[in-house]
Order: structure tokens, then sequence, then C-alpha cells
């Protein structure tokens, strides 16, 4: 039997309820509790191993999305909204003020929803990439923050 691989056809990114509209989206999640086996001799004299678990959890990730500034103005609302999402983490002292759901869903090319990822985050950073990098078009490369970790999910 033949194994298949799913790659999404479509990524779609909501922030605080409202649908990003994104040209790319760059995102990786590794997760590593320490645990590994030690190599130890037993009271009999031969080799054993020895389960050692960590104590805690580490977290890595980068969750990015890319929206391009085209002619026709489609994606203006998008940035607009980002750029409004940041002046609220900036002047904002309490995170439940700019604490709010990111949900990023996959779907297959018959727009069947195949893997949902979410969390409770926020923007942490838009830049500006280099026009000469993106094709005359102006980019805008948009960072997530994972706030809460016990809030990720990961749902088919």
């Amino acid at each position: 039997m033949a194994e298949q691989t799913l790659v999404p056809a479509y990524i779609s990114v909501t922030y605080c309820g409202t649908e990003i509209n994104i040209t790319d989206v760059k995102f990786s999640m590794k997760y590593n509790n320490n645990t590994r086996y030690e190599e130890n001799m037993t009271p009999a004299g031969t080799k054993g191993y020895l389960l050692r678990k960590g104590i805690s959890v580490e977290q890595e990730g980068q969750i990015y999305v890319i929206i391009t500034k085209t002619p026709d103005n489609n994606n203006d609302a998008s940035i607009k909204f980002i750029e409004n999402k940041l002046k609220e983490v900036a002047k904002s002292e309490k995170p439940k003020e700019y604490i709010g759901p990111v949900v990023l869903m996959c779907k297959d090319p018959g727009e069947e929803k195949f893997l949902t990822f979410s969390f409770n985050g926020y923007v942490k950073e838009m830049k500006v990439c280099p026009s000469n990098i993106c094709n005359g078009f102006i980019e805008y490369l948009v960072e997530f923050e994972i706030f809460d970790p016990l809030s990720v999910k990961f749902e088919n």
C-alpha cells in the first residue's frame, strides 16, 4: 500500500475572529521534555537502562504569515487590522486586553479541513520586506507569539 502525504492547498488564518488575507504562512512547533534513557550498572553487575524523566517541557516555535500589499488594495483591511492590534499590544499593560485566539486551518484541494492549529496569542511584530526581494510588491512579515502554552490545540 502506498503512503499518502497531506499537503495543504489552502491555509486560512483567523486572529480574534477576523480572517487575515495572507500570501504565505511559515509555521513550526517543537516540544521537548528532556526525557531520555541513560545507561547504568544494575546491582547484578549487568548493564541497565534507566528512564530519566524531564522536569519541564520546553516549547520552541515560529508562526509567521506574509501579507502582500497589492495594487487592488484587497489586503489593506488585513494590514490595518494587524497595525491596530500592534498598537493595542504596545499601549496595554494587561494581557487580557490584547490576547486573542489565533487559528490556522489547513484544507486539501477540495477545501476539506484536515488540520486546525489554535492557541491564545498576540501579534509580536510586523516587518516590511525589502522591495527587491518581494518582486516589487510590499510584503509584510507578521510574527505571532503564543501567550498561553496550555491553549495550544491540534485538531483534525
